[in-house]
């Protein structure tokens, strides 16, 4: 018997976009699926065109009440579709949308642990793909992970009644209430497995909740202490790391994340506004040049709406601005004039689009032989390891995948593609590889040189040679230099950067 899902669509005055997202539902291949629409108060003509709808298709209902805000609204939803008796709960907003199959997915991906969650495509206000994914991170998500930072959209996700049990989303959060649900289930031990594909579209925009970005610090700060206190309580420190350290250094990444969005639109050079945000938050006592990078390359796309990227017109509207907001950090000593530097340099690496780095590595590959005839081998099974397996099985060759030391589920995530295959290290390995990859080129996505030991150990048993192993890092930092480059002739004319 098939189980049943209900997608819950909360909806405040969204007549401009809740028939797509109704759409994105309704065009999902599920014969057990039912939407319940909440509406929150509308006041525009989103009810009649969820009504409109509704009488098409018997499998939507829409529910209304007096604005009582987001999470009062997802938990009207969940209310009527637990009594309805569904087996799996989806949650959908109504300015979101689902991507082909993704529910099946999920559904699927959530029979292990009753809860799933997979990758999300960011796109504009006016739903143009911003050319930026967030694919999934671990294979298993559970509270140790969710701990380090919210990991998928509300949408990217699917829970099972059990998962949910009696919990529901805390009405007095005027944000974060998200993540504080999954935070409070993941603490009596759900836990979310990935499901590695892209399963929704979640769009920026410029006038929605998260651009509060002094009340997102505040509640952040406060739903991660709690979620700290109650594992703490559950004797969940005696399997993970609940020290006030780990504490600082979480919520302090995240506020030095929304000062920098709040400092990306301010327009005055002083970046005030950020600098507030920022100091009224708990964080390290200094910041490194690597998370000043981080901290902006989700700023930018999150809060400023945009992509990252060295365009000639788009980087207009947050380098010089970021700049700015970095040297007020060393003002006031929360990093180092020279960290200003690095952390651009460190910036342009991270904005290089994954899809280009496995392209560049593909391509040194293939001039070092016939990759379309004798494959690939690629070390590895990490994400970027399986976005080169992807890679080359696009590209037609046969790929030997090789799993180095990682988690047994990140192999599971690699779905089978024709023409490839996955081996352990071990004696056997040599064996494989001189039967039917003697010849092939060589990568790699890990950090370090394990990769290319790897490579170098197994090459040497079968006997084979080792021309080269290409390297998703060293590709990375070539990218990056020409985009560092690029962010120097954009600033010239405008000051020195610092340091």
């Amino acid at each position: 018997m098939m189980p049943t899902l209900t997608v819950v669509i909360p909806m405040f005055d969204s007549g401009r976009t809740v028939a797509a997202a109704l759409r994105s539902v309704l065009c999902q291949e599920l014969d057990e699926l039912r939407v319940v629409v909440v509406n929150d108060g509308s006041t525009d003509h989103g009810p009649s065109v969820v009504e409109r709808i509704a009488r098409e298709d018997a499998g939507v209902r829409m529910v209304s009440q007096h604005n009582r805000g987001l999470a009062a609204a997802r938990n009207t939803g969940l209310e009527a579709a637990l009594e309805s008796g569904t087996d799996f709960v989806h949650f959908l907003d109504a300015d979101d949308w689902m991507l082909p199959g993704s529910l099946a997915a999920l559904l699927e991906g959530a029979g292990e642990t009753g809860a799933s969650y997979g990758g999300y495509a960011l796109v504009d206000d006016d739903g143009r793909n911003l050319g930026r994914e967030s694919p999934v991170s671990a294979p298993i998500v559970g509270l140790d992970e969710e701990l380090e930072w919210n990991r998928a959209a509300t949408h990217a996700r699917l829970l099972s009644r059990e998962a949910i049990g009696d919990e529901r989303f805390d009405e007095t959060l005027p944000v974060c209430e998200d993540l504080d649900m999954w935070l409070r289930l993941e603490t009596k031990g759900v836990r979310f497995k990935a499901v590695e594909r892209m399963v929704a579209a979640y769009r920026v925009r410029p006038t929605s909740l998260s651009k509060r970005f002094g009340t997102m610090c505040r509640v952040y700060e406060d739903v991660v202490r709690r979620a700290f206190v109650r594992a703490t309580a559950g004797g969940w420190g005696e399997r993970i790391d609940l020290s006030e350290s780990r504490l600082a250094r979480v919520v302090g990444h995240s506020a030095l994340m929304y000062a920098t969005m709040e400092s990306l639109g301010d327009p005055t050079p002083s970046k005030a506004r950020g600098a507030a945000v920022l100091e009224g938050a708990l964080h390290p006592a200094r910041f490194s040049a690597a998370q000043l990078a981080q901290a902006a390359c989700t700023a930018v796309l999150f809060g400023a709406g945009i992509a990252p990227v060295l365009d000639g017109a788009g980087e207009r509207a947050w380098l010089v601005p970021l700049r700015q907001w970095w040297v007020r950090c060393a003002e006031e000593g929360w990093c180092r004039y020279e960290d200003v530097d690095p952390a651009m340099r460190e910036l342009a690496a991270k904005i290089v689009h994954p899809g280009e780095i496995a392209e560049s590595m593909l391509e040194s590959a293939a001039k070092l032989g016939h990759a379309s005839e004798q494959g690939a081998i690629v070390v590895g099974l990490d994400r970027n390891g399986r976005r080169l397996v992807r890679a080359c099985a696009g590209r037609g060759w046969r790929v030997l995948a090789v799993d180095v030391s990682s988690d047994p589920r990140e192999r599971a995530l690699l779905e089978p593609l024709a023409g490839t295959r996955t081996e352990r290290t071990g004696s056997h390995l040599a064996r494989v590889v001189s039967d039917g990859f003697a010849d092939a080129c060589w990568t790699t996505g890990l950090v370090g040189l394990e990769g290319v030991n790897c490579g170098a150990a197994v090459a040497q048993e079968a006997g084979v040679r080792l021309r080269r192993v290409e390297m998703w890092e060293e590709h990375r930092e070539r990218l990056g230099a020409r985009n560092f480059a690029l962010v120097r002739d954009a600033l010239a004319g405008r000051g020195r950067m610092a340091g």
